[in-house]
């Protein structure tokens, strides 16, 4: 890699094939040029009986060297191809038709991108299948909740018709025998209406308990924590950060695998946006009396208040505003924003403990506590 990164700081060539002709021309040249040399200064004869030979032998050179170039450019044919594959996958979301029966090199890196792209399509294809689905569900749902407009509305017609008919006395003082019937039937109404409230409340509760359990299994946090590390390790070279884990050889948690693999991604993302280039991130993976720890923390990095949502702003102290002095109040948002939001909502979605601290000049540290089994264990027992 270090070749590579020598002439890929510099841009030029500015294409990998560039890089791998000049290396194809230098190869060939220089050890001709060093021969000729020593020919010339040891061989006595003179120079110009000499001649014809040596533009004899750069003729020849010259076509070996365009002859290497030509293969070395077709050789080359499947890097290019493996390339355009990924990026008009990644542009276009065009599936490619690679050839996957070469064992060399480079059949390997067209057979593992083909792959790839497979595979990261069907997933794609499912969770796209699986957002119709839950959309669709919502919307049965909320069909469901519209239909129980009528048991709804009377008992709320009802409260309001003889409310209001107190409230004028339109048949008398408010001492009338009447009235107490009227009151009768508020308080029959109201509980009739507590009652379809409670009853929506408990199965919306039992559904979501139910789905929580149903979707909770055993897995190693440690071996997805590194994952997550892997899957930002773009966004971090990019951003020139170095980031580090810190964690046992492996860990087992009983969660909902989909919910801690974003919440891992969103932790990291957050972390090393909120740093400075040319520091770095440390991902720690624990576990304690109280559960399962996840902490993301910051060498250097500093939150100012725009970055924190204002519903997270009490694990802060006075935060500085993006202009540099204490502000009570953001008047912006930042990119950090809608990731700590994300953060705190899927913690809450496992029940997990969210917390968040900064030190000045030190950095910030956001931590997330699992309790053990608290995704289906403790759910079952409810």
């Amino acid at each position: 890699m270090k070749t590579y990164e020598f002439l890929a700081r510099r841009n030029w060539p500015k294409s990998y094939t560039g890089k791998i002709l000049l290396v194809s021309f230098l190869g060939v040249h220089v050890p001709m040029i060093g021969a000729v040399t020593y020919v010339l200064l040891a061989d006595p004869t003179p120079f110009s009986q000499e001649i014809g030979i040596l533009l004899a032998m750069l003729a020849a050179t010259l076509l070996g060297t365009a002859g290497t170039m030509l293969v070395m450019n077709a050789l080359l044919a499947p890097v290019v191809a493996a390339t355009n594959a990924a990026e008009g996958y990644l542009r276009e979301r065009k599936t490619p038709r690679m050839p996957t029966r070469y064992t060399d090199s480079a059949g390997v890196l067209m057979a593992s991108v083909q792959e790839c792209i497979t595979r990261l399509d069907s997933a794609l294809a499912t969770t796209e299948y699986q957002r119709e689905e839950l959309a669709r569900d919502h919307s049965e749902k909320f069909k469901m909740l519209a239909g129980m407009r009528h048991d709804f509305r009377t008992p709320l017609t009802h409260i309001l018709g003889f409310a209001e008919l107190m409230k004028s006395e339109a048949i008398g003082p408010l001492g009338n025998k009447a009235y107490h019937s009227y009151l009768e039937k508020i308080g029959d109404s109201g509980r009739d209406l507590l009652q379809t409230l409670q009853s929506v409340l408990d199965l919306s509760d039992g559904e979501a308990r139910r789905q929580l359990d149903e979707d909770s299994e055993s897995f190693d946090i440690v071996a997805m924590a590194r994952d997550a590390v892997s899957l930002e390790h773009l966004h971090a070279e990019k951003c020139d950060i170095a980031v580090s884990v810190e964690a046992p050889a492996e860990l087992a948690l009983y969660s909902v695998r989909s919910v801690m693999k974003n919440l891992l991604g969103t932790l990291l993302d957050a972390t090393i946006t909120g740093t400075p280039a040319g520091r770095s991130v440390t991902l720690r993976v624990s576990e304690g009396g109280f559960g399962t720890c996840l902490v993301a923390e910051s060498h250097g990095g500093q939150l100012c208040i725009e970055d924190v949502p204002a519903n997270l702003a009490h694990f802060f102290g006075t935060l500085p505003s993006s202009a540099g002095a204490p502000s009570a109040r953001a008047e912006t948002s930042t990119p950090l924003t809608v990731r700590l939001t994300l953060i705190a909502t899927l913690a809450k979605a496992i029940g997990a403990e969210l917390a968040m601290d900064q030190t000045a000049g030190e950095g910030f540290r956001i931590a997330v506590t699992l309790q053990p089994h608290q995704a289906g264990y403790a759910i079952a027992a409810e």
